[in-house]
């Protein structure tokens, strides 16, 4: 009964700009906590991982010299 003509087209670009914006933002602080956590895993992490490694190396080396003191 009543034609209401309704132009999209901005609409369309409006949403397009704005999500673009939003999609941008988020890329960003995904980035900048990615970041962040590389970097605290460098200070904190990794050193301790270092010597757990250590550790893990150094107790198969005796786990082998026992297991070879068998056979022998």
């Amino acid at each position: 009964m009543f034609g209401y003509v309704i132009d999209l087209s901005r609409l369309s670009d409006w949403a397009e700009r704005t999500l673009d914006a939003n999609w941008r933002r988020c890329a960003g602080l995904a980035f900048m906590a990615l970041a962040i956590v590389a970097i605290q895993y460098d200070e904190i992490i990794a050193p301790s991982m270092e010597r757990v490694s250590d550790a893990w190396t150094a107790m198969a080396g005796d786990v082998g010299r026992k297991l070879a003191s068998l056979n022998a």
